[in-house]
């Protein structure tokens, strides 16, 4: 169980230090963007700013954790990678339209 862990806990630091690069990228073409568009970019920015910090806050937690409580533990984290993956998902399709 301890490398099921240790392999979960690595997927999703490589995955939200990805996303944190994308996110960055997004903000820099968002700067060209016009008022009223610039300012559904910014909301929607923050939105996916609060589901990472959610998401990382509950990873913190979950690290922290001892390995008798990971499986019920893990079901929680994978719902709360879903959203943030949809939220990311939806932006970026969202801003190809």
């Amino acid at each position: 169980m301890e490398h099921e862990k240790h392999a979960y806990q690595q997927k999703v630091d490589a995955k939200l230090k990805e996303w944190d690069a994308e996110v960055d990228l997004l903000k820099a073409k968002g700067e060209g963007l016009v008022a009223d568009a610039k300012i559904e970019f910014d909301k929607k920015i923050e939105q996916l700013s609060n589901h990472r910090s959610e998401l990382s806050a509950y990873w913190d937690e979950l690290s922290d954790n001892a390995e008798d409580t990971w499986d019920s533990i893990k079901d929680e984290a994978e719902e709360k990678w879903n959203k943030l993956t949809k939220a990311f998902n939806d932006f970026k399709k969202d801003l190809k339209s």
